[in-house]
């Protein structure tokens, strides 16, 4: 696999960071992630804006344009043979001071990374997923945990023991019983003609693609709006979704072993699978459009 690890295309395995970054030392840093349809980024500028605001949280310099690590991603998931892929953006206060103080401003470390999407993303898309409802909540809580911030242990956990229970994905449930979102997703419940998602005040991680499917509901006839979700609630749901950058919507037809309702994907969970694809359709048309033209 190669990288682009500050401003040059490697080889992962030759690629080297300091072992004073902070990233590795503190978590001091962030990340962000979108993912290329054939070979094209998507939804890229968003993603940098997100990044941007949580660099000047940290005091980080801003990361250059949408435009720019656009076509880095676009250059390396081609160097790497991939056309769909999942990208990754991270950056660190780099090796300024091992101390929670940094000692000194200098260059921050940028790393680039690309992968293939999971082989049977389409058929978790047409036939839904299991998930798990965790024992713990996520281990950041607001206004952290709206920043995509370097390390997240309890993604890692959880993620272990959904896949230990045999299940895609683990839902965070917090001491009050409510359930916040998923270990790298964001969570929806559909409740008859409304659908609904954990408000980002609960320290939520505000994902690009939640932020979309909220705009997209109103096109397939569903009112959108944000509210706690209790455990119980969740259990009762007519229909049940996580969404991501990278896998776009995904279906939960079964919950701690459980199947969820029919156990098939429902309708407006497949009307906005629908609306969600027919947007980047369109998306990348324009995109494509003004490069032309440009």
């Amino acid at each position: 696999m190669l990288v682009w690890l500050n401003g040059r295309i490697l080889d992962a395995r030759a690629a080297r960071v300091s072992a004073l970054d902070r990233g590795l030392l503190h978590g001091d840093g962030l990340y962000d992630t979108w993912r290329t349809y054939a070979g094209r980024s998507f939804a890229a500028a968003a993603h940098l804006r997100r990044m941007a605001a949580a660099a000047r949280w940290l005091g980080l310099p801003p990361p250059s344009t949408a435009a720019a690590w656009s076509a880095r991603a676009e250059r390396l998931a081609a160097r790497n043979g991939l056309r769909d892929a999942a990208v990754r953006l991270t950056m660190t206060r780099g090796a300024t001071g091992d101390g929670v103080l940094p000692a000194r401003d200098g260059p921050p470390t940028l790393l680039l990374t690309v992968r293939a999407l999971p082989a049977d993303l389409a058929l978790q898309q047409a036939r839904g997923i299991a998930c798990v409802l965790l024992p713990f909540p996520r281990d950041a809580g607001f206004p952290w945990g709206t920043m995509k911030l370097v390390g997240h242990a309890s993604a890692v956990v959880g993620r272990r023991l959904a896949v230990r229970r045999r299940a895609a994905e683990g839902l965070y449930v917090t001491r009050a019983g409510e359930v916040t979102e998923g270990t790298t997703s964001n969570l929806f419940v559909v409740e008859r003609d409304t659908l609904l998602t954990p408000p980002r005040t609960s320290g939520v991680l505000g994902g690009v693609t939640r932020d979309l499917v909220l705009r997209l509901a109103n096109s397939v006839g569903l009112r959108a709006r944000e509210e706690p979700l209790t455990v119980a609630r969740v259990r009762r749901a007519a229909e049940l979704f996580v969404t991501a950058s990278t896998v776009e919507l995904l279906p939960v037809v079964r919950l701690d072993g459980r199947p969820l309702n029919s156990g098939t994907p429902g309708p407006a969970t497949r009307a906005l699978q629908a609306a969600y694809r027919a947007h980047v359709r369109r998306a990348l048309y324009r995109q494509a459009s003004r490069r032309r033209s440009s």
